[in-house]
């Protein structure tokens, strides 16, 4: 059985994930109140929400 859900889960995971990769590459900075966020949370934020994808779309397949 198909689960639409997992693969527009996948997608906007995958989606989500190139955003990071974009902001780690493009060395944005991000503010929040006082505090500077460092670039180092979204590679890692990448990598989790990648293996999330994936994980979703191998399960969708079985």
């Amino acid at each position: 059985m198909k689960r639409p859900a997992s693969l527009v889960a996948a997608i906007v995971f995958f989606l989500m994930a190139v955003a990071q990769l974009c902001r780690f590459f493009s060395k944005v900075t991000v503010v929040a109140g006082d505090i500077t966020v460092p670039l180092w949370p979204s590679a890692l934020a990448a990598i989790f929400l990648i293996l999330l994808a994936i994980w979703l779309l191998l399960e969708r397949s079985k």
